[in-house]
């Protein structure tokens, strides 16, 4: 009998107010993209056409781009950061924070 396969790992992105420069490192590692999607399902990200936060539910790794400098922006941190396991900002650590206080006032 064959093992049951383990389940990949949900990642999902998200760039707010920034260059997009983050993303762009990610899509660099060009051909081992294919060797990540053996143990990853990517959600909300560049490689999909997923555009709202939670679309497809919880996921487990959230990485979160750039910082909030509008309602709009900070709104979609906060949300996002809600359905993710485990969520991590690639720039400006300090917009979390900032996100968490403007999107609830």
């Amino acid at each position: 009998m064959k093992a049951k396969p383990a389940a990949k790992l949900k990642v999902a992105t998200t760039s707010l107010a920034g260059c997009f420069g983050c993303h762009m490192s990610f899509l660099a590692i060009d051909e081992r993209l294919l060797d990540l999607v053996e143990v990853v399902q990517f959600d909300r990200s560049p490689l999909t056409d997923i555009k709202e936060v939670g679309a497809s539910g919880m996921c487990d790794l959230g990485l979160i781009e750039g910082g909030c400098a509008t309602p709009r922006t900070c709104t979609c941190c906060v949300n996002f950061a809600r359905t993710a396991r485990f969520s991590s900002l690639w720039a400006r650590a300090p917009s979390m924070v900032a996100c968490r206080r403007n999107a609830t006032t």
